[in-house]
């Protein structure tokens, strides 16, 4: 029945996908369709929760400031948190793979929406720019931005080194930062076809103060969503 109820996720999710950017096509004339992110990602949460019967329950809603934007720092296990990430947050800014934003009308769109991407083959400038754009999003757009420090998709458990990134974005930008932690690896694991039913926890701390310095941040950031992360994994329902 889970291989099954996985078989017609995907293949709703693909088609519904595609049949949404033609349909969405022409407000790519907008200079802004922030509303088209909210839409995918809704239908991706509608097609989770009815025919999966995934779900997710959040501790610490009410820390997600309302009057500022801020940078979210989680760890990554899923593409789970990629899509309900928006959702959870008001028109969130993405850190992407530079190939998503080379897909026909999908990376359009990214584009579009101000999503932001990183160039590994031309680091050192790839990374300039990236500082630019997130201080225009966080500072003059008033969106939040969102950093996954480990890089890559990891299985719950098994926490990866936070890469230096984060750190020198906090260290230019002195933004307020959101740490957040979940377990939805436990579901929807990297790199696999099925997808469990039951309910993602996702637990965000109290924001953490724009003062801090690199140092500091260095030993708070991965303490603190590292050891949530690793106690929610053993968390499954």
């Amino acid at each position: 029945m889970i291989l099954l109820r996985s078989l017609c996720f995907h293949i709703l999710f693909y088609t519904g996908t595609t049949l949404m950017m033609f349909v969405l096509f022409p407000f790519l004339i907008l200079p802004k369709p922030l509303f088209v992110p909210q839409a995918f990602t809704g239908y991706t949460a509608w097609l989770l929760k009815y025919v999966i019967n995934l779900n997710f329950e959040v501790d610490g809603k009410e820390h997600i400031p309302a009057d500022r934007a801020f940078l979210i720092v989680s760890n990554h296990q899923s593409s789970w948190e990629t899509l309900m990430f928006f959702q959870l947050f008001k028109h969130p800014v993405m850190i992407l793979k530079k190939e998503l934003m080379h897909i026909p009308i999908f990376g359009w769109f990214l584009t579009r929406t101000g999503m932001l991407s990183l160039d590994r083959k031309s680091p050192a400038a790839s990374f300039r720019a990236l500082l630019r754009n997130v201080n225009t999003q966080i500072n003059h757009e008033n969106r939040p931005v969102c950093i996954f420090p480990e890089g890559t998709r990891n299985p719950p458990g098994m926490p990866r080194t936070f890469q230096r990134g984060v750190y020198l974005i906090q260290k230019q930008i002195k933004a307020n930062i959101l740490c957040v932690a979940h377990n939805a690896g436990l579901y929807w694991a990297p790199r696999t076809f099925v997808i469990q039913p039951g309910t993602v926890k996702v637990f965000i701390y109290p924001l953490l103060p724009q003062t801090l310095e690199v140092n500091q941040l260095e030993e708070a950031l991965p303490r603190m969503i590292h050891s949530k992360s690793n106690e929610l994994a053993k968390d499954k329902k």
